[in-house]
C-alpha cells in the first residue's frame, strides 16, 4: 500500500507547476491583485511607544510577463510572513521585494493599512487618552522602487465666516470699537459652528530612509490642526473647543497649513520627498493639497 503521507508524482515537475505554464493568449498583465486579507506584523514605530503587533489589511499586487500563466498563490503568502521587527515601511518594502522576487516579476505593489492607538496626555487633566491614527505604506519594488506613507487622525475645525457675525454682536451689545473687538477675537473663542472631520499627511520618497517617520507626520498634524482625543474630562473638553475657535480653519486651511509645516520642518533634513498630500475630509466636503 502507497503512503498517504508520500505524494505520488507521474509527471514532470512542469506539468504540475501549472501557474508557470504558458498561457493559450500570450499577453502581459500590468497587474494581478490580492487584496481583502489582513496579516499580524511585529513593528517598531517611536509614534506607537516602541515595539508593536499591527493587524494590517494587506493590498499586494505584482505584473505578470506574457509567458505566464498565473501567479503563484503560496509564495504570496509566504512572502507575508517571516519578517523581523522594524519600521512598518522598511518592512513593507522588504515584503514588496520579495513578492517580486519569488514571483520572478519585473515589479510588485505591497499596501498596508492598520489602525493603532497613540497614547497622549489631556491638556488640562494631563490624563492618558488612547487615540486612534492610522498607518498606511505603499511600497513599490522594481526598477523604480517608490514608497509613500500615511498618517491619518480626527480633527475638529471651527468655521471662520460665523465667527464674524458673532463678533459684530459682541462688539455691539459691549459697545466696542471695531479695534477692541478684534482684540477679542485673538483672545477669547467667539461663537461659531464646528464639525469632526478626518485629516490624513501622505509623504512618498525612492527609498524607506528619505522619509521622515510617522511620529514627524504625526506631530505636524498636531501642530497645524486641532486634533480630538478620545478620553476628554469637561476643561480638557473645553480646551479642546477654545484651540479650535482660537483658530478657526476652512478645510481648505487644514490643508495648506499641514503641507506648508511639514515642508518647513523638512527643509534642513536635505529627504528627498517628491510628493506630499493633505486629504481633509469633512462631512460632504473633501479637499485636498498636493
Amino acid at each position: 500500500m502507497l503512503d498517504s503521507s508520500v505524494q505520488r508524482q507521474v509527471y514532470a515537475d512542469s506539468f504540475y507547476d501549472v501557474p508557470a505554464q504558458r498561457p493559450d493568449a500570450a499577453i502581459a498583465l500590468r497587474s494581478v491583485r490580492v487584496h481583502n486579507q489582513h496579516i499580524v506584523l511585529d513593528v517598531e514605530e517611536e509614534l506607537l511607544g516602541g515595539a508593536r503587533q499591527l493587524l494590517c489589511a494587506v493590498e499586494a499586487e505584482v505584473s505578470l510577463r506574457a509567458e505566464q500563466r498565473g501567479v503563484h498563490m503560496s509564495r504570496m503568502e509566504q512572502a507575508f510572513q517571516g519578517h523581523g521587527q522594524g519600521p512598518l515601511v522598511a518592512t513593507a518594502m522588504a515584503i514588496a521585494e520579495r513578492i517580486r522576487q519569488t514571483q520572478w516579476q519585473d515589479s510588485a505593489r505591497l499596501g498596508l493599512r492598520a489602525l493603532a492607538p497613540v497614547v497622549t496626555s489631556t491638556p488640562v487633566t494631563m490624563l492618558a487618552s488612547p487615540d486612534m491614527v492610522e498607518l498606511a505604506v505603499v511600497a513599490v519594488a522594481g526598477p523604480r522602487p517608490w514608497v509613500t506613507q500615511s498618517v491619518g487622525a480626527t480633527i475638529i475645525t471651527a468655521c471662520p465666516c460665523m465667527q464674524g457675525y458673532a463678533l459684530t454682536d459682541l462688539v455691539d451689545e459691549l459697545g466696542l470699537t471695531a479695534d477692541e473687538g478684534l482684540r477679542v477675537l485673538s483672545r477669547v473663542p467667539v461663537a461659531t459652528h464646528s464639525q469632526k472631520g478626518r485629516v490624513t499627511l501622505t509623504v512618498g520618497a525612492p527609498e524607506p530612509a528619505d522619509l521622515p517617520g510617522y511620529h514627524t507626520l504625526y506631530r505636524v498634524l498636531a501642530e497645524h490642526t486641532t486634533l480630538t482625543q478620545e478620553l476628554l474630562k469637561r476643561p480638557d473638553e473645553y480646551e479642546l473647543v477654545r484651540r479650535a475657535h482660537l483658530r478657526p480653519q476652512f478645510v481648505e486651511d487644514v490643508a495648506r497649513d499641514t503641507a506648508a509645516g511639514l515642508a518647513r520642518r523638512l527643509a534642513d533634513t536635505g529627504a528627498d520627498l517628491r510628493r506630499l498630500t493633505v486629504r481633509v475630509l469633512a462631512d460632504s466636503i473633501d479637499r485636498c493639497a498636493d
